[in-house]
């Protein structure tokens, strides 16, 4: 049984989206583009194991292909958040697996780690059919898909957590990954602390001890991981988690591997948390998206 306050904030993140995509948005950057809804991606019919797929309508040989990871929390809201940032790396001529996993309570990291290598074996596997370039796939998650995606990366060069989690990566490789805004671990500081705590409340209502906690924390996985180059996306608009970010751009920078890490400011529109993900007509979205498909497609 979930708690009151899971479905209160499900609630809430589903009733902000329906705001959000009101007024015609659900259309915004569609022209031009194919797309394809609930796509298992495990035959278990359990509809938080599906993705949608998002391409050009017309393409020259294979595509470089993105797997779009949503946020919410950890607690809250499923794949349609990111369609519209879908849409918008497809038309930058990529194809866009946008892919939605378990939730907590109902599931946990590793869980989701799990999913998420399963949404890379899909990728492998529908590649002939979908015209994937598997030379080329990609990983970009915001927020606490953020995290997940700073995780799988993680993951994917490092033998010891694969063994520690008991989670293998997928069949294939992501040249490089993308974090928007992103969590990056289960404890906070700066104005992240009282929210964090909250949630972790809620991710483990029966408790977790902070040891547990800790082997998710990115800042202490950088250094046993020969990790994919990475781009991380933040404003100082952001204020859950721009003070944070700036930690783990001091983590980057020191650990010597390949990353980038860029900072928007607000000029046309006000910015804020995953400003580039919610609001992709923004020109400040649209500048950031051409950095991330950008720094991609130098990666192959």
């Amino acid at each position: 049984m979930l708690s009151s306050e899971v479905m209160k904030n499900r609630e809430d993140q589903h009733q902000r989206e329906v705001e959000r995509m009101a007024r015609g948005r659900s259309e915004l950057l569609r022209e031009g583009l194919i797309e394809c809804f609930d796509l298992p991606y495990l035959n278990d019919d359990d509809p938080r194991h599906t993705l949608d797929l998002i391409r050009p309508e017309i393409s020259e040989g294979k595509l470089p292909t993105i797997i779009e990871i949503h946020g919410g929390g950890y607690i809250a809201c499923e794949k349609n958040i990111n369609r519209l940032h879908a849409r918008a790396y497809a038309q930058q001529g990529f194809a866009v697996v946008n892919g939605d996993y378990t939730l907590h309570p109902e599931g946990d990291l590793v869980t989701e780690l799990r999913e998420l290598a399963a949404i890379v074996n899909y990728v492998a596997d529908m590649a002939e059919e979908n015209g994937f370039d598997l030379t080329r796939v990609y990983m970009s998650g915001d927020s606490a898909g953020g995290h997940l995606v700073l995780l799988y990366a993680m993951l994917q060069g490092s033998p010891a957590m694969c063994e520690r989690l008991g989670v293998r990566p997928g069949r294939i490789e992501i040249q490089a990954a993308a974090a928007t805004c992103p969590a990056f671990r289960l404890s906070g500081r700066n104005g992240a602390a009282s929210a964090i705590s909250f949630l972790v409340r809620l991710m483990y209502p029966e408790g977790i001890s902070k040891e547990y906690l800790e082997q998710f924390n990115v800042l202490g996985l950088i250094g046993e991981s020969a990790y994919p180059p990475l781009i991380v996306i933040t404003t100082p608009d952001d204020d859950l988690l721009y003070k944070e970010d700036l930690e783990l751009e001091k983590a980057l920078r020191e650990s010597g591997r390949e990353y980038d890490f860029r900072v928007y400011e607000s000029r046309e529109n006000q910015l804020g948390h995953v400003f580039n993900v919610l609001y992709p007509e923004f020109a400040e979205s649209r500048e950031a998206n051409r950095d991330i498909a950008s720094f991609f497609l130098r990666h192959a």
